[in-house]
């Protein structure tokens, strides 16, 4: 392969056509010289030279000059020219080294736990790893011993919602204040469950969280639809049927959650219970489509959730704002909603004119 041929190949992975590349490297051989002298050198048609000089040129790697007669085409400096591609093309390899390296466990397994200790450090790596939400019941014993890494979690702006067994709202106060954003007295104390944003967590009977726990062994997972069915049970059952203890206060005004709707959902709700108008803008998509996501702005008129009592959901898993935008009355619902007009990948709250 001659020299020539071989950058050309080499061109290629960059993106490049193999005609595109021609031109190119005659440009760059010439440093300056005519679309017809380009033509001829790289075999091409001169009318096909001004076409793929306007796309090297929109792409920084030419410059144009067309206020000569004949027109000049002039070459970038290649290390100049190609700076950004090969950044590109360096972090592209960084990526995926790092996909390649993750751990077999990262996603899509099981973990059978039969200890106390480590079911607890797994907890915690858990919650220490949530983006968005956490969602947790547990023996009041163990929630003195998470406390510290939950605090952590809402501290980060996660929505934290804890069902505790064994806890009245006399020891609440005195040892616990607000260390989630939602704490509620659970009755039952047979098993813990874990939900992470909606992609990780843990399924263990009570007992294994006491230093006498026998055989008891614990699950963790990692995997999609096992978190929306866990979450699902937490939000529709559990969570349900327990007793508010503590609500933290929403967020101070104007507040940026990013694709966290829940917890801009919760905010909202307390926001209008408290008689204050709240404004949103959102950026939004038709549910059940692709579509890239517009702006919308407007007021909002109403919320169905059931984050904090009492609750306003037909189900568990509704979580919807209702947007006045000054011409039309829309529903908003986080990302995956199908029963609202939009799916929110964005949202920020404002305080109401």
């Amino acid at each position: 392969m001659t020299d020539d041929a071989r950058l050309v190949s080499r061109l290629q992975q960059f993106g490049f056509s193999e005609k595109e590349a021609s031109v190119y490297l005659e440009a760059v051989e010439r440093g300056r010289g005519t679309p017809s002298d380009l033509a001829t050198d790289a075999g091409v048609s001169t009318s096909y030279v001004y076409d793929v000089c306007d796309d090297l040129e929109r792409e920084g790697l030419v410059t144009v000059d067309d206020h000569q007669t004949p027109t000049q085409i002039r070459a970038t400096p290649p290390s100049e020219a190609l700076e950004e591609r090969v950044h590109t093309m360096t972090e592209t390899m960084r990526e995926l080294d790092e996909q390649y390296e993750r751990p077999d466990d990262d996603f899509d397994t099981l973990e059978l736990i039969r200890s106390r200790q480590t079911l607890l450090r797994r907890v915690r790596s858990f919650v220490e790893a949530a983006d968005d939400e956490v969602f947790v019941t547990l023996p009041a014993d163990a929630f003195d011993e998470l406390a510290t890494v939950i605090r952590g979690a809402v501290e980060r702006g996660c929505l934290v919602l804890v069902a505790v067994s064994g806890l009245d709202e006399a020891t609440l106060d005195a040892r616990y204040g607000d260390v989630a954003t939602v704490v509620k007295s659970w009755s039952k104390d047979e098993s813990m469950y874990l939900c992470i944003d909606q992609q990780r967590g843990v399924i263990a009977p009570a007992t294994l969280l006491g230093w006498d726990h026998g055989d008891a062994s614990a699950v963790t997972f990692q995997n999609y639809s096992t978190a929306v069915a866990i979450e699902s049970a937490f939000l529709g059952t559990v969570w349900a049927a327990s007793e508010p203890l503590s609500v933290r206060r929403p967020a101070a005004l104007p507040h940026d959650y990013g694709d966290n709707f829940r917890r801009a959902l919760y905010d909202a709700t307390l926001l209008r219970r408290a008689g204050r108008s709240v404004d949103a803008m959102l950026s939004v998509r038709p549910t059940e489509t692709s579509e890239d996501p517009q702006t919308i702005t407007g007021t909002i008129t109403g919320t169905k959730q059931g984050l904090v009592a009492p609750r306003t959901s037909d189900f568990g898993m509704e979580n919807m704002l209702s947007v006045d935008t000054g011409d039309r009355s829309v529903t908003v619902g986080a990302v995956g909603a199908f029963l609202e007009d939009y799916e929110a990948t964005n949202v920020v709250l404002r305080d109401g004119e």
